[in-house]
């Protein structure tokens, strides 16, 4: 059964607050942010918006503070010794940021749980573990929607710049120059390509690279080193390596089988 700790809502702190637990509260804690923060996670300091959340699993340091004059969030100290088990089969996952798409229902179970703890009821902690229960369903459904909303959010971004790296493969030399593009790191754009395309980056490039290679093969007398540097590649040995990884020919077998005129 999940034990409830403490807890606190819309908990104010000055602009020097700061919490730094290297070795965790010793049970799970459940915070909310209200405010913007900086948060230490997986060893990388972020700026976590208003509306965002994190569970510590137990024993996971803990380090966040204010980075404006004041803070808020709310907070819930708990354990359970059945958690394992439950968050697995629900698709939770510790120590992760969540973006609380759905913020209204969240402290709408946070506001139950509050008056429950005060209650009279002899079912108070039957009552209590329910709703920390439901209250880790709905935070495992936000992570859900934290995909949702991110690939909805850069859709039309992403969808153009592949319309663009179709129509003109060469201008593009690495994905780290696409992710500079739309002002994202490598990995976060990475991240969100495939999710939205269901293709890596890096193979949806070289496959552009690739048809333009056979457009330029099949509909021209330009030489293998020309069409080489028209598709972006620094070498025609490059070049001529990934095409025929792809295609199963040398440039040069593929223009003769398609248009033997073009070799001549």
């Amino acid at each position: 059964m999940r034990a409830l700790h403490a807890m606190g809502l819309n908990v104010r702190h000055t602009g020097d607050f700061c919490i730094d637990r290297p070795k965790g509260s010793g049970d799970n804690l459940l915070i909310v942010f209200k405010t913007n923060a900086l948060l230490r996670n997986q060893g990388k300091e972020i700026i976590v918006p208003p509306n965002s959340a994190i569970v510590y699993r137990k024993n996971t340091a803990q380090y966040y503070r204010c980075i404006c004059d004041n803070y808020v969030n709310h907070y819930l100290h708990f354990e359970g010794c059945e958690e394992d088990i439950f968050y697995k089969e629900a698709g939770f996952s510790f120590d992760t940021l969540l973006y609380l798409q759905n913020i209204d229902v969240v402290e709408d179970i946070l506001r139950m749980i509050s008056r429950e703890q005060v209650s009279l009821s002899q079912n108070k902690e039957l009552c209590i573990d329910m709703l920390i229960k439901t209250l880790m369903l709905k935070l495992a459904d936000a992570n859900v929607e934290e995909n949702q909303v991110l690939q909805n959010h850069h859709g039309a971004e992403l969808e153009a710049l592949r319309a663009e790296i179709y129509s003109n493969a060469g201008q593009f030399f690495s994905v780290e120059q696409l992710a500079d593009k739309m002002s994202l790191s490598s990995s976060h754009f990475q991240q969100l390509y495939r999710k939205h395309f269901g293709v890596s980056c890096y193979e949806d490039l070289l496959c552009a690279k690739t048809k333009a290679a056979q457009y330029y093969l099949s509909t021209t007398i330009l030489s293998v080193r020309e069409i080489a540097s028209l598709c972006g590649y620094e070498n025609d040995v490059c070049f001529m390596r990934q095409f025929k990884k792809r295609t199963g020919f040398t440039p040069t077998e593929y223009r003769n089988r398609v248009c033997p005129l073009c070799s001549v």
